[in-house]
């Protein structure tokens, strides 16, 4: 409401120039918050009636009703997914997509990034290696979303987004995602060549991708896609042994200790008990990143041009309409559903590998070999928050040690676990070095490389502008592309 209150100044006439700097100011202000929203607590306090009243200044934001690459209109139904590995295509159906929740995008094609939108309307996309990222336990892009444009380098960045009506359960989650990218794999095809993917999974993602690239890695699949490689930041595969396993179930318990007061009560033990536990110490070094970027000392590591500060600044006026309050009954479904059945899961399969890794390999069955040969072949790149009470730290040496062999390890200084994709990682030189297939000339010329402690892990501005870039510029044809939905359907 301050952000409208603002902007509802800016065209008074009165103080226009300070008030646009002022809104400027809360946009910065938003776009950090964004990193913040790989946790349920935070769109818990996005309340539902916000984003009725906020309706109609979405819709004099073009930006705010792009493209959505979504999948649910062509996916196959999953009786399909032999017709899929065996070359048949499915006829095409107009479905309900009320009934169905889970959508597949492509982010900077959505929020209209000029470059990825001229190599698309180019077809060059089909070029590169198909990077899909799958979201924490909130089931939003957000908290990753300053890495894309910079991602967008060196992939065809796809992204996978849940609502929170969707009650799919573990395996039926993975089961969308193996669909998905055999469909989108044999629409990419070049020249009948294996379609290269690499995998990221962040928070409950983390889990999720691990169980994807199992299957992916089975022989069924190779005529279609090739994984490349798998990227895990902060995995939760440590829930069972984290605190987070002791507080987060009770509160989604069905009865409340005062049921007339269940929603209030619900929202509270959220923001007291576990909300903290992924702030911790990091909050310190987010307030310090803020102000400075308030006040145009510096800017994350990714965003180096005018294009990704205006990409920045536009995904900042959509976050309001982007989080959603998270039901009770959802915080449940998912606490049950998603985390403990996969991570229980994990760990079954990491005893299975343990015993098999001291066995003769042809009496293991079919699965065990699979896990196997991800164990010593997959290259896995895993990225901590120093920061995080999973505990994140722990887990990396964990998975570096007992699954993955061709683990590459990287600690973002000063983060927990909602702030490690944020303003201090700059995750493609991250990924150069452990997939150096994606670029060998390291860090390029397009990036910069000075970090500054003084900025608490920010850079100092690319233009070395005083003010920054102002909201107006967002939208100019330099910085913004919308991409025609009408020609991409063809």
């Amino acid at each position: 409401m301050i952000l409208l209150h603002t902007l509802a100044s800016c065209n008074s006439g009165r103080t226009r120039a300070a008030h646009f700097f002022m809104c400027h100011k809360m946009l910065m202000f938003l776009t950090i918050i964004a990193t913040l929203s790989s946790f349920p607590a935070v769109a818990a306090f996005t309340h539902p009636n916000l984003n009725s009243k906020l309706q109609r200044f979405h819709d004099l934001l073009s930006s705010c009703n792009p493209y959505i690459v979504d999948s649910l209109v062509e996916e196959p139904p999953k009786s399909l997914l032999n017709d899929l590995l065996s070359g048949k295509w499915p006829q095409q159906e107009s479905k309900d997509k009320n009934n169905d929740y889970i959508q597949f995008v492509s982010p900077l094609l959505e929020d209209g990034y000029p470059p990825a939108v001229f190599e698309y309307e180019a077809q060059h996309h089909r070029f590169k290696p198909l990077l899909l990222y799958i979201p924490g336990f909130d089931g939003t892009i957000l908290a990753p979303f300053l890495q894309f444009p910079s991602l967008g380098e060196e992939f065809d960045v796809r992204a996978m987004r849940i609502d929170n009506a969707d009650r799919s359960t573990f395996v039926e989650l993975k089961e969308r995602i193996v669909e998905y990218l055999l469909q989108e794999c044999k629409k990419r095809n070049v020249e009948n060549s294996v379609d290269k993917v690499y995998l990221m999974g962040e928070s409950f993602g983390g889990i999720l991708s691990t169980e994807v690239a199992m299957e992916l890695k089975k022989t069924k699949y190779k005529e279609f896609i090739d994984l490349k490689g798998l990227v895990l930041v902060n995995p939760a595969t440590s829930y069972l042994r984290s605190i987070v396993y002791e507080l987060a179930p009770p509160i989604a318990a069905p009865k409340p200790s005062i049921p007339v007061l269940e929603g209030a009560e619900y929202a509270f033990r959220l923001l007291t008990e576990v909300v903290p536990l992924f702030l911790g110490e990091s909050e310190h070094r987010f307030v310090q990143q803020l102000i400075r970027i308030i006040l145009f000392k510096g800017l994350p590591p990714v965003v180096n041009n005018a294009e990704r500060e205006a990409y920045m600044g536009r995904v900042a006026f959509a976050i309001p309409l982007r989080l959603k309050f998270m039901p009770k009954d959802t915080f449940q479904w998912r606490l049950k559903e998603w985390m403990e059945v996969g991570s229980s899961r994990f760990e079954d399969r990491l005893k299975t590998l343990r015993a098999a890794q001291h066995s003769d390999v042809r009496d293991v069955d079919v699965d065990t070999q699979t896990m196997l040969k991800v164990s010593e072949e997959l290259r896995t790149t895993i990225v901590v928050g120093e920061l995080d009470a999973m505990p994140s730290l722990e887990e990396a040496e964990r998975l570096s040690s007992k699954l993955f062999q061709k683990a590459h390890v990287h600690v973002v200084k000063g983060s927990g676990h909602i702030s490690t994709c944020g303003g201090s990682l700059h995750l493609i030189q991250v990924l150069r070095e452990s997939f150096p297939e994606i670029n060998l000339s390291g860090c390029s010329g397009d990036e910069s490389c000075n970090i500054s402690e003084e900025l608490h892990g920010l850079e100092p501005r690319y233009d070395n502008s005083p003010i920054g870039m102002m909201p107006w510029q967002y939208w100019s044809t330099d910085n913004y592309r919308q991409v025609d939905k009408t020609d991409l359907q063809k």
